[in-house]
């Protein structure tokens, strides 16, 4: 395990790993066949990593990933309209003025799992909405789904540490959002607290529940930690390098990750949807988690825009 790293040196490991992983999805997202198996939201995440790599100068990920964006179906009721919104959203509030980017209205699938509720809240924040409204909302939803400890239930009664997690990046939109809001900034220090007592020795953070040991959660939970660590309050150095060390060993030499991060009977690289590899479920695709993993480890590196 590398120890004893800067924040500094810490940070510039997560670039590197987001350099990699970008040229890997350039390669990969055909023009005219887009990626290799199914998308449903990483086409619209897919422009949201280029744009964060480059605010400037997104450059050809960023136009294709739009031009297959805007061929998908959004008539479909499984239309992922939280996930579509929220990424496209933060592209366009981090891409220059120069960047043409889709201009999406509020709309929402309405999927009543707690993240996508949480995500529901943050996307009203784009767009001219009662700003009481949700922040009640919120106040009422953390009372109800968030146990004494910290945890984020995603359903009640269930114990999930990756939704946890996503729980938690979504809530560092929130605090950004709604800066004067305490009760936000309690609830996401509270909730990286949790996740770095459940902690396991090599880094493991997500080996309970739906979603165990994916990169969307680890996605999720460098965001969040980087982020506390940065504006709220210090995470301890251990843990946080102790997590960056388990998913960073996991790229492999062309820049991609697995979807699931284990040792024993590893994914093939070629691994796909229809194949059910073990540890995916249905709604899994690599296609949407990859460049979710890549634009947040832009962000666990510092560099967030004008996010």
């Amino acid at each position: 395990m590398v120890t004893g790293l800067s924040d500094t040196a810490r940070r510039a490991r997560y670039r590197q790993a987001a350099l990699r992983l970008h040229a890997f999805l350039d390669a990969q997202l055909d023009p005219v066949g887009g990626y290799p198996d199914k998308v449903t939201w990483g086409y619209a995440m897919t422009a949201l990593f280029a744009v964060r790599m480059s605010p400037d100068s997104p450059g050809s990920l960023a136009d294709k990933a739009c031009d297959h964006l805007a061929r998908q179906d959004v008539g479909s009721a499984e239309y992922s309209w939280e996930f579509v919104v929220h990424a496209m959203q933060n592209a366009r509030n981090t891409a220059s003025s120069a960047m043409p980017l889709p201009l999406l209205a509020h709309r929402a699938k309405g999927t009543r799992m707690f993240n996508w509720f949480l995500l529901r809240q943050a996307n009203r924040g784009w767009f001219p909405t009662a700003r009481w409204w949700t922040l009640f909302k919120l106040r009422l939803a953390r009372a109800i789904y968030t146990t004494p400890d910290g945890f984020i239930q995603d359903e009640l009664l269930t114990r999930s540490l990756q939704y946890h997690a996503f729980c938690l990046y979504v809530l560092c939109e929130l605090v950004q959002q709604y800066p004067k809001a305490g009760f936000l900034k309690a609830w996401l220090v509270d909730g990286v607290r949790f996740s770095v007592k459940h902690l396991l020795p090599d880094g493991s953070a997500l080996w309970l529940g739906r979603g165990q040991e994916q990169i969307f959660g680890y996605a999720a939970l460098i965001r969040a930690m980087e982020f506390v660590h940065a504006r709220l309050e210090p995470v301890p150095s251990p843990a946080l390098l102790q997590v960056q060390e388990r998913l960073l060993s996991f790229q492999r030499a062309d820049g991609s990750f697995p979807l699931v991060l284990r040792r024993r009977q590893p994914e093939p690289e070629t691994a796909r949807s229809a194949d059910a590899p073990p540890g995916w479920y249905g709604y899994n695709t690599l296609y949407d988690y990859l460049p979710f993993l890549g634009q947040a480890l832009v962000l666990a590196s510092g560099d967030e825009g004008s996010v």
